[in-house]
């Protein structure tokens, strides 16, 4: 399946290591995100590094599988779908998530509450991936 990840989702992952990290590994999934998503990583690294207690070698391993693994959108691919996504979203910065999502015409796997008031997107939690892949 072909699915549009939150950045929140790569958060959880970083924080903890279990079933959302197997999902993300499973060779069902074929993983997108905007081109700029590891910004907010870089952005973030002394917080995260703190609260996952990873060091620092580790964490960059982990970054390194995330973005050999998820394909990065351009900006220019979705653009066109930002005003559409902005309309349907009460958080305007989750915009790009959701405009890939409606130009590539794949669901979106998140798990803010605030894309599950849209009715344009499929989206899928964590917990409705575990059931539908059978991931355990």
């Amino acid at each position: 399946m072909d699915i549009v990840i939150d950045a929140n989702i790569l958060f959880a992952m970083l924080i903890k290591k279990g079933i959302t990290e197997r999902i993300f590994m499973s060779n069902d999934l074929h993983v997108y995100a905007p081109e700029y998503i590891f910004v907010e990583f870089n952005k973030h690294e002394k917080t995260l590094l703190k609260i996952t207690k990873r060091e620092k070698k580790d964490f960059e391993n982990l970054i390194d599988v995330l973005e050999r693994r998820i394909e990065l959108i351009p900006i220019s691919e979705f653009q066109t779908f930002i005003k559409e996504a902005e309309s349907l979203l009460e958080d305007k910065d989750d915009a790009a998530y959701l405009a890939i999502c409606i130009s590539k015409e794949m669901p979106l796997w998140t798990n803010d509450n605030g894309f599950k008031k849209q009715d344009r997107v499929k989206v899928y939690t964590t917990q409705e991936l575990i059931t539908m892949l059978g991931v355990n």
